[in-house]
Parts: C-alpha cells; sequence; structure tokens
C-alpha cells in the first residue's frame, strides 16, 4: 500500500514543478511585474515627539572590574531637540528612584541622532522612520548599555 504522505508530496513536487516551467516560459496569463518602488522616508527632530518608555541594563566599567547597572523611565521629546524624563537606577545594587534629567537631541535625515542626558551621558540613536520606537548605545568610555524606545503618548 502506498502512503498517501508520499502520493501528497509527490503530487505537490509535480505541480510546483509545472508552475515553476510555466513562469520561465512567460505563458500567457501569468503576470510579471517589479515590486513597487516605496517612497523614501526621511527623519528630523518632529519625528521624535511624545512620551516614550524605556528599560535596559548594562555595566560600568573601570579597568579590569566591571559593575552592572540597570534602568527604567520615561521621557518626552518635544519635536524640537529637547528631551526631558525621570528614571529609576540600580548601580551594583544600589538603587536610586525618581531622578529627573534633561537634554538635547538631534536627528538626522537618514533617522540617525544622538542624545545627550545633562553633560554627562551620550547616546546614538537610531530611529524608525515613524517615530514609533528607536534603538540606541551608550558612547562614553567605560559605559556598556543600549535599549529600546517605544512611544507611549504622541503628542
Amino acid at each position: 500500500m502506498r502512503s498517501p504522505f508520499r502520493t501528497s508530496r509527490t503530487a505537490y513536487a509535480v505541480a510546483a514543478c509545472a508552475v515553476t516551467t510555466a513562469v520561465t516560459l512567460g505563458v500567457t496569463g501569468v503576470a510579471h511585474s517589479a515590486p513597487a518602488a516605496q517612497p523614501e522616508q526621511t527623519c528630523s527632530p518632529a519625528t521624535l515627539t511624545g512620551t516614550y518608555l524605556f528599560a535596559g541594563d548594562g555595566l560600568s566599567v573601570s579597568g579590569a572590574s566591571s559593575q552592572p547597572l540597570a534602568f527604567a523611565g520615561s521621557e518626552h521629546f518635544d519635536a524640537a531637540g529637547h528631551v526631558r524624563g525621570t528614571s529609576t537606577s540600580s548601580f551594583n545594587g544600589t538603587i536610586t528612584r525618581g531622578t529627573t534629567f534633561t537634554g538635547t537631541y538631534t536627528v538626522a535625515a537618514d533617522c540617525t541622532g544622538t542624545l545627550t542626558i545633562g553633560t554627562t551621558l551620550h547616546f546614538d540613536l537610531y530611529i524608525a522612520p515613524g517615530g514609533d520606537f528607536f534603538t540606541y548605545v551608550q558612547t562614553d568610555p567605560g559605559s556598556v548599555s543600549a535599549t529600546t524606545e517605544h512611544r507611549a503618548i504622541r503628542t
């Protein structure tokens, strides 16, 4: 007795081969079209607008030692290069709650940018063209952290 699985698999293989042959030979009725060109999306400081939520972790490295860190909070981007927020952090197990901060940001047309919190924290940004989320990596020597932020409220 022949297995129905083998028959089905053989039938599918023959059908796929016939369709491939028809497309290759250009059988009448088979539509050929190139994918539609997508409009290039650009970014600006206005791409980041509203309140974003974040959470991340990383390390603070000094010489041969490193200490774990974690952070979470929210921040509001004003669409004009300014940010303000609040966060909770854990640095090697020491918890600090309700820290407020302000900063500045830039956004280039290619949807990359920078973020500076106060005068001591610096980040490179990679932004989704619609601004609904972005990723970043901290660029300060001795810091190892990266995360993604998601927009919670559009303003």
